[in-house]
C-alpha cells in the first residue's frame, strides 16, 4: 500500500469523531512527509527516513514551503502528527512495524502559555459591550478557559445560566462541565434576550447576519476586529483567551488537578507542562497569597 493511500485511511478514521480543524492540522503536518519520501510504499518507511523528514524542517525545501528555519514547536507539531499516523497504522495491522517508535520529538522550551493580558482582554471586553453576543462569548471564555469548539458547540439545552455552568463539547465527542460567574450569567441572559434565532437552530451563539450556528472562522473574525478596535497588539485568538484562563486559575492558588480537570486536559503532567512554569514575580504573588491564607488561619 502506498503511503498516500494510508494517510487517506487515517483521514477517513477521525471523520465524524475529530473536529474538521484536527483533521485539517494532521493533512497540513502528514502530506509534506509523502511529497518529500515521493510516495513509497508504506511498510517501506524506516526511522530513517522519518528522520531525514524531521531534519529537512529546519531548511528552505519543498517539503515544508518556507525559505527558512521553522520553530522548534512547528517541529514537534509534524513529528507528533508522524508519530500518530504510524500508530494508527500498526494498530490497523496494515504495517508490522512501527517506523516512528523512536522517532525523537525535539525538546521545547521552558515557557509558560500566559496568554492574553489581563489589560488587553479588559480593552477586547469594553470594545465588545454594544454587542450583546459578542460580549458574553468573551466573558465566557474568560470564566471558563474553553477552547473554541466549546463556543462553537455549545448547544442552549446545555447551557444553565441559574447556576452558572454548562455542559461544552470539545475535541470531536469530549464533553465536560464549566463554570463561569454571576457577571457572565448576566450577559448571557441580556445576549437570550435578544438573539434572533429563526431556524430554530439548537446552537446557542449564532451568526448575527445568517443566524447559523458560529463557526471557527467567525469567531477568530470576530476577535480580530475586537483587538483591532482595541488596539491591541499581542496575540488575541480564542486559544490565548483559554490561556489567560487557566493560568489565572493557578496564580489564584487553584491546586492543579482541579485546574486540570476544568480545562478538560488529560492529565495533570499536561496542564503542568503547559502552565505550571511561573516567574519571579509570579512565584511571589502564589506565596504572599498562600501565607495570608496561613497566617489568617492562625
Amino acid at each position: 500500500m502506498k503511503l498516500s493511500k494510508a494517510v487517506d485511511l487515517f483521514m477517513i478514521s477521525m471523520e465524524t469523531v475529530r473536529q474538521d480543524t484536527t483533521i485539517k492540522w494532521y493533512r497540513k503536518k502528514i502530506l509534506p512527509l509523502v511529497e518529500f519520501l515521493k510516495d513509497p510504499e508504506v511498510d517501506q518507511v524506516d526511522l530513517f527516513d522519518l528522520e531525514r523528514f524531521r531534519q529537512s524542517l529546519n531548511r528552505p525545501s519543498k517539503a515544508n514551503g518556507r525559505k527558512g528555519k521553522v520553530s522548534v514547536y512547528t517541529i514537534h507539531g509534524y513529528v507528533r502528527a508522524i508519530k500518530r499516523l504510524f500508530t494508527y497504522l500498526r494498530k490497523r495491522r496494515i504495517i508490522t512495524i512501527n517506523p516512528a517508535e523512536d522517532l525523537e520529538k525535539p525538546r521545547l522550551p521552558k515557557q509558560p502559555r500566559k496568554g492574553i493580558s489581563p489589560e488587553a482582554a479588559a480593552a477586547m471586553l469594553d470594545a465588545a459591550s454594544d454587542n450583546p453576543r459578542n460580549y458574553a462569548m468573551l466573558l465566557f471564555m474568560r470564566d471558563t478557559g474553553c477552547r473554541a469548539g466549546g463556543v462553537y458547540n455549545l448547544l442552549t439545552e446545555n447551557l444553565d445560566i441559574l447556576h452558572n455552568k454548562a455542559l461544552i463539547r470539545e475535541k470531536g465527542d469530549k464533553e465536560r462541565t464549566v463554570f463561569y460567574t454571576p457577571e457572565t450569567a448576566f450577559a448571557l441572559m441580556i445576549y437570550n434576550s435578544v438573539r434572533v434565532n429563526p431556524n430554530h437552530s439548537d446552537h446557542y451563539f449564532l451568526n448575527d447576519d445568517t443566524h447559523d450556528p458560529i463557526t471557527y472562522d467567525c469567531m477568530y473574525k470576530m476577535f480580530r476586529r475586537l483587538a483591532k478596535k482595541a488596539n491591541i497588539k499581542q496575540k488575541f485568538s480564542p486559544h490565548q483567551w483559554r490561556h489567560a484562563a487557566v493560568r489565572s486559575w493557578l496564580l489564584s492558588g487553584m491546586n492543579l488537578k482541579s485546574a486540570s480537570e476544568i480545562a478538560g486536559h488529560s492529565s495533570e503532567k499536561v496542564t503542568g507542562d503547559i502552565y505550571g512554569t511561573l516567574d519571579e514575580n509570579e512565584l511571589q504573588q502564589l506565596y504572599n497569597q498562600t501565607m495570608v491564607k496561613i497566617l489568617h488561619k492562625n
